[in-house]
């Protein structure tokens, strides 16, 4: 599906999405940048809990995004 952004940063949530997840007028939405997307999920995300230890633990072990990006590419090959 394809939504436009308006003025304010508005985007309106299809309908369809809209029932099926129970969102409403005041439903509180997490919003996350994930890569170069954004990854919109109702209520505070777990996603943002995982993904805080994710970034601690690879800190503490010297990952950095550049090493992630390397091994990707030899996974992919």
């Amino acid at each position: 599906m394809v939504t436009k952004m308006r003025e304010k940063g508005q985007v309106t949530i299809p309908a369809g999405i809209r029932e099926a997840l129970h969102l409403s007028k005041n439903s509180l939405l997490s919003v996350t940048k994930v890569g170069e997307g954004i990854l919109l999920t109702p209520k505070p995300s777990v996603f943002e809990s995982a993904s805080a230890k994710f970034t601690k633990a690879a800190e503490e072990n010297g990952v950095t995004l550049e090493s992630l990006l390397k091994d990707l590419k030899k996974v992919r090959s």
